[in-house]
């Protein structure tokens, strides 16, 4: 008996259970991550493609058309031409079921296999985002980091602050740098996440400033780190993955 006949969704785990219908479709690859960016306020196609950097813009766009089928965001063409996603209610109703993965991840999870071929676009976006303009700050103020490690084409991002709002640039478009972070993207992600201390990694010269002296005593005003990264991590022989 086929679907059709049945009436049962492709994929449905034919449940009269709520864990089990939730789970048809936010289990799909990539539907959680995608959920995390429209939740952290992302609503362009440009924006949403920047936090899943690996997925493919056909296949997001797939899982876009089947969110808005779902009822979980909506889609509009704002007057300059370009769509836009908001999350309904029920989609915002599982602001709570991303960030509650996001916490157990933070608490009970090895780190050891995310840090396996760092995507060091996807961490400077996230850096980004947790980015706060300052008050003590220029107008523009700018900074550049520098993972040696990476590819050439991965090893230099830029922050730009101003207007109170922070934008990240990946070319070098000729700007007059007030900071410079270098480290590798393994200490960066480390640092992020709050799984290492900035003030040791600056210490043992895992992270090195360069700037003026104001600014550099702000950094971690301003940098910010991942929503997660108060959250203490179990002792090693109690993590799983």
């Amino acid at each position: 008996m086929n679907t059709q006949q049945t009436g049962r969704r492709r994929g449905s785990y034919g449940q009269a259970c709520p864990m089990a219908m939730a789970a048809e479709f936010l289990c799909v690859r990539w539907s959680m991550l995608i959920l995390r960016e429209l939740i952290a306020g992302a609503t362009s196609f440009n924006d949403i493609s920047r936090g899943v950097s690996k997925m493919s813009r056909s296949l997001l766009s797939q899982r876009l058309k089947e969110f808005v089928s779902r009822g979980i965001i909506t889609k509009q063409t704002s007057p300059s031409g370009y769509d836009q996603y908001e999350l309904t209610k029920a989609g915002k109703g599982l602001g709570n079921v991303v960030a509650s993965m996001g916490c157990w991840s933070q608490e009970w999870m090895s780190i050891e296999p995310s840090l396996v071929d760092i995507d060091a676009d996807n961490l400077m976006w996230n850096i980004r985002r947790s980015a706060k303009p300052h008050p003590d700050l220029p107008n523009p103020f700018v900074v550049e980091f520098f993972m040696p490690d990476q590819k050439l084409k991965f090893q230099h991002a830029w922050l730009v602050f101003q207007d109170n709002k922070v934008d990240l640039c990946t070319l070098d478009n000729d700007f007059d740098i007030d900071v410079q972070i270098e480290a590798t993207a393994e200490v960066l992600t480390k640092v992020y996440m709050g799984w290492d201390d900035f003030d040791d990694a600056v210490k043992s010269h895992q992270l090195t400033l360069r700037g003026s002296e104001p600014y550099l005593k702000l950094t971690k005003l301003w940098m910010g780190r991942s929503v997660v990264a108060d959250i203490k991590k179990q002792p090693k022989a109690l993590r799983v993955g």
